[in-house]
């Protein structure tokens, strides 16, 4: 082949030898003769595996493999009655009334299922654990003071859950120490919730043993819709403690979205089998297999 007089001279023959391999010699001499034609479509990258772990593609910072010792199960959610349960016990435990109804949450929750499902790219992280959450209303600015007040609603629900258990957490020094991180869309939330309560879908752990720095990374690629975790995983944690904090063998969770006094500094929670401690991460770039489990909240 004489590449000064190809019209495509940038193509090597290492390359042009690989295009017919795809194509196939046979199908490719068909094509030529044109005895048969071809249709191209974009490829869909998928984002999540069967499991519904993200994919970690192209991230800097530090990934590793998921400890599957350490899992969540998924709770019955059929009935508006199972909706009911849940939506009674963030209104008990956090005194609120959010004025929304178990047969709005069950169909909010299935419309946005049907929204992921129904979407070859993100399908897959529905078959990890899924949890439909109500974001209340906000009303107080200061992020520190509100995550305090939501901490004391999880000590309600997790001692009601587990009697002979407790739940730690240092209070008092969260007031005006709370901020959101850039690039975590986490702020998108906030301003939802401060004009009314916010019906979402929170998964819990398709970040497993993703560093707090990698779990912020992955946004640069995550669709619109999604939501880095904070204030909805203690949320989450109120309305179904059962699950996310049951004994030793839950993977710790992550609040990526936040940071306390700076960036350097993030929380998590870590149950064991006879407490729940919610306390400060330092460590934002190591990924651990057990404690390292971020999460991610759909709106749609």
């Amino acid at each position: 082949m004489n590449r000064a007089t190809c019209k495509y001279s940038d193509w090597t023959r290492g390359q042009i030898e690989a295009l017919i391999n795809i194509i196939g010699e046979e199908k490719a001499k068909r094509l030529l003769n044109g005895e048969i034609s071809v249709k191209f479509e974009e490829v869909v990258k998928v984002l999540f595996d069967k499991h519904g772990r993200r994919i970690p593609e192209g991230l800097s910072a530090s990934v590793c493999d998921a400890n599957r010792d350490f899992h969540l199960n998924q709770p019955k959610l059929e009935a508006e009655v199972d909706y009911a349960n849940r939506i009674t016990r963030l209104h008990g435990c956090l005194n609120v009334d959010t004025e929304i109804t178990a047969e709005q949450l069950k169909t909010e929750t299935e419309r946005l299922l049907a929204l992921i499902r129904d979407n070859s790219q993100i399908a897959n992280i529905a078959n990890g654990v899924w949890l439909p959450v109500i974001l209340p209303q906000l009303m107080i600015d200061d992020l520190g003071t509100t995550l305090e007040q939501y901490l004391e609603g999880v000590g309600k629900s997790y001692t009601k859950t587990f009697s002979d258990r407790k739940f730690n957490h240092r209070e008092g020094t969260l007031a005006n120490e709370v901020s959101i991180i850039d690039g975590s869309r986490h702020d998108q939330l906030i301003q939802k919730m401060k004009q009314g309560p916010i019906i979402g879908i929170h998964f819990p752990n398709p970040l497993r043993g993703f560093s707090i720095h990698s779990d912020r990374e992955q946004m640069l690629t995550l669709p619109e819709g999604f939501i880095l975790s904070g204030l909805d995983t203690v949320i989450a944690m109120i309305m179904y403690s059962d699950i996310l904090a049951r004994d030793w063998n839950t993977p710790g969770l992550d609040l990526a979205a936040l940071s306390w006094q700076s960036a350097n500094f993030s929380f998590n929670f870590k149950a064991f089998d006879v407490r729940l401690e919610f306390d400060f991460a330092a460590y934002l770039a190591f990924a651990r297999d057990v404690y390292s489990s971020g999460g991610l909240l759909f709106l749609g």
